[in-house]
């Protein structure tokens, strides 16, 4: 059994979510968020079963994004983590082909194995296409609520342009059928001078064939999917049989919820919670358009006001989900501004708060806005512990002033309407 994995997220939301899957197989997860010109010594994390490297590269450019993998990657020894897993957006944000292809050069890995279906999530990939809900990608809400709006929902195509190594693709048919005839298939793929194969994917016992038939190899590909993939992948490394007992959840006296998506998705689930009575604060338009230098006194204010509840209790933090990113007209100094702007003020809220870290529970929705309020705090090293509901996940800070505080953390298109309603019962009655 090899229990070493290193893998590789392009934000935090996303990487906490797939880590997740390793961390509920009982396999110690740690996720570390490295500075750009940081060098990662891998040594000094071998005592963890995965390393989750959050490398925060989804919005920069495709070169950015290349060099910045390759220079996280230059002390890389396979010894140390011999499993190597890439976590991609399971709606396909992001440079996926040049962090594959950046990842595949630095670790000298010649195959790749890419299933980005999440079959609990409404996402396959069907015929090469990404099915969303019951769409294509490309006409989903999701793709279009973006600082980069998707526009193709064939996976071949998107990798294809973005992607020096060549391309195949294996489907469905082979796919779900008996394990000899997927090997056969992928070694067709192989023998065409194919590097990257793409898997289409409908059921868990798809990604299940794809993972069984990766782990058969002798020199294992790199695995590049979402959050469901990567359980089949953990499986693999614990395959012991039976529920793992879930780690005890501490109770939280005190939940703050920072809310930086413009999903759909979780508006609905505020909405929910907001109607129960919860002391809602929405990021003032004022605030967001003035000179954020000339508006200190403003700011005190709102501080108070939030720290004034949260010491109570629980409360909202939230942006105008119409500032977050226009659904036609994306603006992305505006989405950055408006993100950082948002953990600024929970931040300043926390500190005003007084709140010990053991008794405090934030709950982030938003990769970039998770990002900029753990860096915030301090330490960037999160322990994950497991999700508590599917695709969200709960943690603790590690070092700092911070140490100890619960993370918990949601993609935010992810999630049923009573999501939060449920996560709030589980940290304020969590089960003995």
């Amino acid at each position: 059994m090899t229990r070493s994995c290193l893998l590789i997220a392009d934000d935090l939301t996303g990487g906490a979510d797939a880590g997740a899957q390793f961390a509920k197989k009982n396999l110690q997860t740690l996720l570390i968020s490295p500075q750009k010109n940081e060098k990662i010594y891998f040594h000094k994390y071998i005592s963890q079963d995965v390393l989750v490297i959050n490398t925060n590269s989804r919005d920069l450019s495709p070169e950015e994004a290349y060099r910045l993998i390759s220079s996280l990657l230059t002390e890389y020894e396979e010894g140390l983590f011999p499993i190597l897993y890439k976590k991609i957006d399971s709606t396909l944000r992001g440079n996926i082909g040049y962090e594959i292809d950046a990842v595949l050069e630095k670790t000298n890995n010649h195959l790749c194995f890419v299933a980005p279906s999440y079959p609990e999530q409404n996402r396959t990939l069907i015929g090469g296409i990404l099915i969303v809900g019951e769409k294509p990608l490309a006409l989903t809400e999701v793709a279009r609520k973006t600082t980069s709006p998707i526009q193709e929902s064939h996976v071949y195509k998107i990798l294809q342009a973005q992607s020096n190594n060549r391309v195949g693709w294996i489907d469905l048919t082979h796919v779900a059928s008996s394990s000899e005839g997927l090997k056969k298939a992928v070694e067709i793929e192989k023998s065409k001078g194919n590097r990257i194969i793409i898997f289409d994917a409908a059921t868990r016992q798809d990604l299940k064939n794809i993972a069984e038939v990766g782990f058969s190899l002798e020199k294992k590909p790199l695995f590049v999917g979402s959050a469901g993939l990567a359980e089949e992948v953990a499986h693999y490394m614990n395959p012991e049989n039976g529920k793992f007992p879930s780690r005890k959840i501490r109770p939280c006296q005190n939940i703050f919820i920072i809310s930086g998506t413009a999903s759909s998705v979780t508006h609905q689930q505020l909405k929910r919670i907001e109607e129960k009575g919860i002391p809602s604060f929405q990021l003032p338009l004022p605030l967001i358009l003035a000179d954020w230098s000339k508006t200190r006194e403003e700011r005190e204010r709102f501080y108070e006001k939030i720290a004034n509840s949260l010491s109570h209790g629980i409360c909202i933090l939230k942006t105008p989900s119409e500032m977050v990113t226009p659904i036609d007209s994306p603006d992305v100094s505006i989405h950055l501004k408006v993100t950082k702007m948002l953990a600024s003020l929970a931040l300043g809220a926390i500190e005003k708060s007084q709140i010990r870290p053991n008794d405090l529970a934030l709950i982030l929705t938003g990769g970039e806005t998770a990002q900029h309020t753990i860096n915030g705090l301090g330490p960037n090293e999160i322990q994950i512990d497991g999700e508590l509901l599917e695709g969200i996940v709960i943690g603790r800070l590690i070092g700092g002033d911070w140490n100890g505080v619960t993370i918990i953390t949601k993609a935010g298109a992810f999630g049923k309407e009573d999501a939060l309603e449920k996560v709030i019962e589980m940290l304020t009655q969590p089960k003995t």
